[in-house]
């Protein structure tokens, strides 16, 4: 006796009806259909480079104010860094400690926020790019009148540290840059520039 196909035809096109009903339902719209918030300051998931897109070709300075994540090569160790103020020129709070003749001080007011996950290590270089083009190392000074220098040796995850980064620089010279270099920077990532 012959068995009929239209059993077998049903069974097997029951799974595929299925699926095309399944993808054809809509995609709620509002609140549920946007992306979680992103947190202000992100805190790095131990991939490298932290997960966060690369500086765009020809980004611009940040400006005095500005907070810039400075996106690491290494594991698990980024800094937030921030330029609060710039003054020039920089006085010592000792009326007997000043700069050499010929020289005065500027100085850059910075912060910086451990957003990695991992403890952070001493302080990397700073400098001042001069309308030159020449680049300027920060000089250690005792207490401003504006303020304490910046010290740290080890930043733990979320610990903050800021005070007062000082430039030795000739009389006629004009500042136009303040950079944040480390070790642990990505290279040419255009990161770490602020414009004063």
């Amino acid at each position: 006796m012959r068995q009929s196909a239209a059993p077998v035809l049903a069974a097997a096109l029951l799974p595929l009806l299925l699926i095309g009903a399944t993808a054809c339902q809509s995609v709620p719209e509002g609140p549920a259909a946007r992306p979680a918030a992103v947190p202000a300051v992100p805190v790095d998931d131990g991939a490298p480079g932290g997960g966060a897109a690369p500086a765009r070709p020809g980004a611009k300075d940040a400006r005095v104010g500005d907070s810039v994540r400075v996106h690491g090569s290494r594991m698990g160790r980024h800094l937030q860094v921030g330029l609060g103020a710039y003054v020039d020129p920089a006085i010592s709070a000792d009326r007997n400690y000043a700069p050499p003749a010929g020289k005065r001080w500027v100085a850059a007011s910075m912060s910086f926020v451990n957003v990695g996950g991992d403890s952070y290590g001493a302080l990397g270089r700073v400098w001042a790019h001069d309308s030159a083009g020449r680049r300027h190392p920060a000089v250690r000074t005792g207490e401003l009148t504006t303020g304490k220098p910046v010290v740290f040796d080890s930043l733990e995850v979320g610990e903050r540290a800021e005070g007062w980064v000082v430039f030795e620089i000739p009389e006629n010279t004009s500042i136009r840059r303040i950079q944040y270099q480390d070790a642990n920077i990505q290279p040419n990532s255009g990161e770490g520039f602020w414009a004063v």
